[in-house]
């Protein structure tokens, strides 16, 4: 299992962030799409490194043309020497239409369907004579049919997903599956592998060729009660949306989301934490000591192809978000 890690924050830190967590020893770091542009943020982390892969954990695919997003993840690993990974999610309905103003419709085939756009464009920039008219897309001219550049690769595509149908789409067409901090072990092994092999089957793939990237939940602290609580409170904000009911229901805690929106609409963070009883808070996330997590983390081995480590950030301050990323640095990091 390979260690990845998140990078964010002002433009100007992510590239020493990214130049640290290289010379820790991490295999990749992923920049999100929140405030700031994933791809500008992944540029930056590109341009101060040398050997570590550089992925967007992730960037919205709706809002942008697939034909900008995949001349814009070839310029990237332009950069990079071949070291990007261009993850893209469809987000949900209300960001898409009251943030972006762009439509959300039938988003699983949509985005098998992006995927497929994409790689028409590099096929075409390869000097391959191709196009793409489907349901979502009709993209008859994917290049400007310039120099040809038959060398480069397609740059590997990664979805995130939570439920089944998205998971089946990574196996039938994505190079990997990003994982939500929520989803357990369990799940993944239960509901997320066999989605995949699904797919991948109906596609006539392997199931090998889309890879599981976990993003594990991990507070890191020697007082184990205030990790404990941090974790909580993250899980019971995550809980809220429905997106991840099928994650509760099958931990037999489905009965508490009611209570857990309450809470929120209350903004009764103390509530919304006791709500997550000590089972459930195991079972998706990891919380302690040092030594703790890294006795812990073995349970996602077998499960998943990489652990994109993260903490959590609702609730705690920012002088205790960095020093628990700078523990998880110093736990998962494996310096040459």
């Amino acid at each position: 299992m390979e260690y990845g890690i998140g990078i964010g924050g002002p433009l100007t830190m992510v590239g020493p962030m990214a130049k640290m967590v290289e010379d820790a020893g991490f295999e990749s770091c992923w920049a999100a799409e929140t405030t700031n542009t994933a791809f500008v943020a992944a540029a930056a982390a590109i341009s101060a490194t040398d050997r570590i892969k550089v992925g967007t954990a992730i960037a919205l695919a709706f809002p942008r043309s697939p034909t900008i997003t995949a001349m814009t993840a070839w310029d990237l690993d332009e950069l990079s020497g071949g070291r990007f990974i261009c993850g893209l999610g469809s987000q949900v309905k209300r960001v898409n239409e009251n943030r972006f103003s762009v439509p959300f419709e039938h988003p699983a085939p949509k985005l098998k369907e992006y995927a497929q756009v994409m790689r028409t464009v590099w096929a075409a920039n390869r000097g391959d004579d191709v196009v793409h008219e489907g349901r979502f897309y009709n993209v008859t001219m994917p290049s400007f049919h310039g120099q040809p550049q038959p060398d480069r690769r397609d740059v590997p595509i990664y979805f995130a997903a939570v439920g089944p149908v998205m998971s089946r789409v990574c196996g039938a067409v994505a190079d990997g599956l990003i994982g939500h901090p929520i989803a357990s072990p369990k799940y993944l092994r239960e509901v997320v592998r066999p989605a995949i092999e699904e797919g991948a089957s109906e596609a006539g793939r392997k199931p090998g060729e889309c890879n599981l990237t976990a993003s594990p939940m991990i507070s890191i602290s020697d007082d184990v009660d205030l990790a404990r609580r941090e974790v909580k409170l993250q899980i019971a904000f995550y809980a809220t949306t429905r997106t991840y009911k099928q994650i509760l229901e099958l931990h037999g805690r489905g009965h508490i989301i009611g209570d857990l929106r309450e809470a929120f609409a209350a903004k009764d963070k103390e509530r919304m934490t006791s709500l997550i009883d000590d089972g459930l808070c195991d079972a998706i996330a990891i919380a302690g000591t040092a030594s703790d997590v890294k006795d812990r983390i073995r349970e996602w081995e077998g499960v998943c192809d990489r652990a994109m480590v993260s903490g959590p950030w609702y609730g705690p301050g920012p002088g205790r978000v960095m020093e628990n990323y700078q523990a998880l640095v110093e736990v998962f990091g494996r310096r040459n």
